[in-house]
């Protein structure tokens, strides 16, 4: 026994490290199978209040994508089946791609929040860089027309400024002189000569327009003849002069050099308009056309903009950079930007139609006023305010009302028999009655009063955020109707309603345009803030417009998640169109009023993907009949 045993004590020691060795492989190999039973040990094999439908399905909870009719275990990694009721398997509402469903802790815990789908002024914005270039338009290339000696140089460095007129060079031609005997003798002769004499009165005139041609076409200007033919004397030397204002880019002779006709002198350039030439990528280039406003900042001047306007678009696609030149023409009156400099050019387009629109308010055109709805609606919101009530005011609410149904056209006509009706409800309430109905009437009225301004005074619109609505009254000074006395002050002031002034209603706004900012309506008639033109009174499409951040990009298409019921998310496919700041233009998927996940919507998404039922439709169900199925509801 004492030798079995010893024996055995050296095989211990000897074979414990292999044995544990082994035991650790097969733990390892076998880990993921154990902790799927570990975790099917934890979750009860009961849950009847998570399953409440009759009819249930068998799911991987690792693998979302099988799904089985029968318990069982799952075919990739041998985890049993969990239970689950079928309430994913409904059909969806036309154009729902999937929906899903949180909790209200699961909305909380992902801060999930929604924005309201609404028509909006929307402008696109391409940055892009270039260079600053001459003006070509505005350059001067001096070149001697005749003959000569240059004995002196009034510009004597490159750099010189110079004004039109200005004297260049001082150049001595013997041929010069002689052009210029010629025009005095032939003046000479037509004024000694005596009617009926050798020398004709017809003739001499010719004569001596030939010779006026001649010098005028040497670069001699009409004053500097003038001159000649009073003085009587020819001038051995002649000045050239400066046919533009500008500075001295390029000097190529020197004092007392000897020029044949052709010899190139100097160059001169103007500076207060220059060109930059933009780089725009093809596939930003819709829109963009000749007479676009652009925005022009420079490195050596980060902090100053300057305006510009597109003058010119190349016709072919620079094949190296895929680019697109637009010529922009800039005004440079204190002449900051040099040619060669680099520049960075934002060019803002609107995504909806420009439309010049009369200065005239259609009150004023013939159409009926709203005055009156403006006058009565105001006397209201005062009283409410004082926390009174008088059902006189009520009833001329509605009494104005009714007159616009019957003399104006659409949409006044209908907003103005909307307002008719809540003026009727609201006379028969009380107090807080009529609070509660001064919501949907302020609504009304502005819409009124925005589509058809009122043509006498201002009237300024409130928002108050307690309550969450609007109200338009006569004073700056804010008075809140839904609160009274309460909270008399609860408010600000958001805008203006009056006529000549930015209004916006429907589809289109109405305002003072200014084309660098074609996103803004200014309610006053005035110079632009950088280009200094005048401002035009327009009518500007508003776009429907989704927030960028709702929007999924999944490769294949685009989606957003519509806020259906409380919890509820669609997941819905949109066609967009450019980017405009920070909204993209919707063409089709969804309409105004729809609330589209914002913050959070990325949360949606991975759940919508992560879902069992949605395996489906990401990655192809497995298991009978319900793994053809296209379209699922899950919840979370």
């Amino acid at each position: 026994m004492g030798r079995i045993w010893a024996f055995v004590r050296i095989m211990n020691v000897r074979l414990r490290f292999i044995f544990l060795m082994v035991l650790v492989g097969v733990v390892a190999a076998n880990w993921e199978r154990l902790q799927n039973y570990y975790d099917r040990w934890r979750r009860p094999a009961e849950t009847p209040e998570t399953v409440q439908a009759q009819e249930i399905e068998y799911y991987c909870p690792m693998h979302p994508n099988i799904i089985r009719g029968e318990p069982g275990n799952c075919p990739i990694c041998g985890m049993p089946l969990a239970k689950r009721a079928k309430t994913g398997r409904t059909e969806l509402a036309e154009g729902v791609l999937a929906q899903v469903q949180m909790s209200p802790q699961k909305v909380q815990m992902g801060r999930i929040a929604t924005s309201l789908v609404q028509h909006q002024l929307l402008a696109r914005e391409i940055r892009t860089v270039g260079i600053v270039e001459y003006d070509e338009t505005r350059r001067a290339f001096i070149a001697s027309r005749i003959k000569g000696r240059l004995d002196k140089l009034f510009v004597n460095y490159v750099g010189q400024q110079v004004k039109k007129g200005d004297p260049l060079v001082w150049i001595y031609s013997p041929d010069l002189l002689v052009a210029q005997d010629e025009l005095l003798v032939a003046m000479r002769q037509m004024k000694e000569d005596r009617p009926g004499g050798q020398f004709d009165t017809a003739v001499g005139a010719s004569v001596v327009e030939a010779a006026r041609r001649k010098l005028f076409l040497w670069g001699i200007t009409e004053a500097q003849i003038e001159e000649i033919i009073q003085r009587g004397k020819a001038d051995s030397h002649l000045n050239i002069l400066s046919p533009i204002e500008g500075i001295v880019t390029e000097k190529k002779v020197l004092e007392g050099g000897y020029v044949d006709e052709g010899t190139d002198l100097l160059t001169i350039a103007d500076l207060s308009n220059v060109w930059m030439q933009a780089k725009v990528f093809e596939d930003q280039i819709s829109g963009v056309r000749v007479g676009t406003a652009v925005e022009v900042t420079s490195v050596a001047y980060p902090n100053e903009i300057f305006a510009g306007k597109i003058t010119f678009i190349a016709y072919t696609v620079d094949p190296a950079t895929r680019t697109l030149a637009a010529r922009v023409e800039i005004s440079n009156p204190d002449v900051k930007l040099k040619p060669g400099m680099y520049a960075t050019a934002t060019i803002r387009l609107p995504a909806g139609r420009v439309v010049e629109a009369a200065t005239s308010a259609p009150a004023e055109a013939g159409g009926p006023s709203t005055d009156g709805v403006a006058r009565a609606y105001t006397a209201l919101v005062e009283l409410l305010a004082k926390d009174k009530t008088d059902a006189k005011v009520v009833s001329q609410v509605g009494h104005e009302a009714q007159s616009l149904v019957q003399q104006a056209e659409e949409p006044v006509k209908s907003l103005a028999s909307e307002l008719a009706r809540l003026a009727k409800e609201m006379a028969g309430a009380d107090l807080k009655g009529q609070r509660g109905i001064l919501k949907s009437l302020s609504e009304k009225t502005i819409a009124l009063l925005r589509a058809r301004p009122p043509v006498d005074g201002t009237l300024f619109t409130v928002h108050c955020p307690m309550v969450d609505a609007d109200w338009v009254q006569a004073s700056e000074e804010v008075a809140n109707p839904y609160y009274g006395s309460e909270m008399l002050r609860c408010g600000r002031v958001t805008g203006q309603v009056r006529h000549g002034a930015a209004q916006q209603s429907g589809d289109f706004a109405e305002g003072y345009f200014c084309p660098i900012y074609p996103d803004r309506l200014f309610d006053e008639p005035r110079e632009c803030p950088i280009d200094k033109f005048p401002m035009k009174f327009v009518r500007v499409e508003k776009v429907l417009a989704v927030p960028a951040s709702a929007v999924i990009n999944t490769g294949t298409r685009t989606v957003v998640y519509r806020e259906s019921a409380p919890g509820t998310y669609d997941m819905l496919e949109v066609h967009l169109g450019p980017k405009a700041g920070d909204f993209f233009p919707v063409e089709s998927g969804v309409k105004a009023g729809d609330r589209v996940a914002t913050a959070g919507a990325f949360i949606l998404d991975a759940e919508n993907r992560l879902n069992p039922a949605a395996g489906a439709q990401y990655f192809g169900a497995s298991g009978g009949s319900s793994g053809g199925d296209k379209q699922h509801q899950h919840g979370g």
